[in-house]
């Protein structure tokens, strides 16, 4: 089996000392896997993702990235770690151009290899190249979601992580949204994504994890689960209480 490009072994982590969201949380992505976060509102998947890019207080348990524990590294150092995280929201410069937000992107790299890696990024999302001199602001949500995860590769990190990528999309712009991840994958890049619109990212995703009341209830192949009449069980919230 290929060694995992992340790993987080016992995660317990939360907003507040005292208080965890999310406890002894298990998981990993090996190289070129699209693994998906399920679970009902309230289950901590958000919470789990951020505790991974080291947003949040961490009270016990280990992430490693590529065998290099990575659990309480400062934040603005997980793009040197090799780890890019996309919020679900505020997750671009809506005031700046698109050709600004992929340059302020770049900006820890060479002059050379910014320009290399912003012409990297029209060509994997030719719409973007479109709007180039455009403000960001005047994108559609799909087209935002490409400039965020335009921006994140430009440091050409191991793993990519978002936060609910289709959240207020139209049902075409999500299927734009999560076809272009596909080619992501496809093009070797890892992604773990946190996802409400469940059925359509498990039909997308290698594997899933299905998480309830911040805890590991179920993982497994993503065509195996999604025949699981417990994961519709998790995900519609019966399974116990919703945070």
């Amino acid at each position: 089996m290929t060694a995992p490009i992340l790993k987080v072994e016992g995660l317990t982590a939360g907003y507040q000392p005292g208080l965890p969201i999310i406890r002894d949380v298990t998981m990993h992505v090996t190289t070129g896997e699209l693994v998906t976060i399920i679970g009902p509102n309230g289950a901590g998947k958000s919470t789990l993702i951020k505790a991974v890019a080291g947003l949040l207080h961490v009270e016990g348990g280990k992430v490693e990235l590529a065998g290099s524990d990575i659990t309480r590294i400062d934040t603005h150092r997980m793009a040197d770690a090799a780890l890019a995280y996309v919020p679900q929201t505020d997750n671009i410069f809506a005031s700046l151009t698109v050709d600004e937000n992929l340059r302020l992107g770049a900006q820890a790299l060479s002059k050379a290899t910014a320009r290399e890696r912003v012409e990297e990024a029209y060509q994997k999302f030719p719409d973007l190249r479109r709007f180039a001199k455009k403000k960001a602001g005047v994108l559609s949500g799909g087209q935002r979601q490409m400039l965020a995860v335009g921006r994140a590769l430009l440091t050409h990190p191991e793993i990519v992580m978002l936060d609910e990528p289709s959240a207020g999309l139209s049902p075409k712009m999500v299927d734009d949204v999560f076809a272009q991840l596909v080619a992501l994958r496809a093009a070797g890049v890892s992604i773990l994504m946190v996802e409400q619109n469940a059925k359509a990212a498990m039909r997308i995703s290698d594997r899933t994890y299905v998480l309830a009341e911040g805890e590991n209830r179920l993982d497994g192949p993503s065509a195996a689960l999604l025949e699981d009449p417990e994961v519709t069980q998790i995900y519609l919230g019966r399974a116990g209480r919703k945070q």
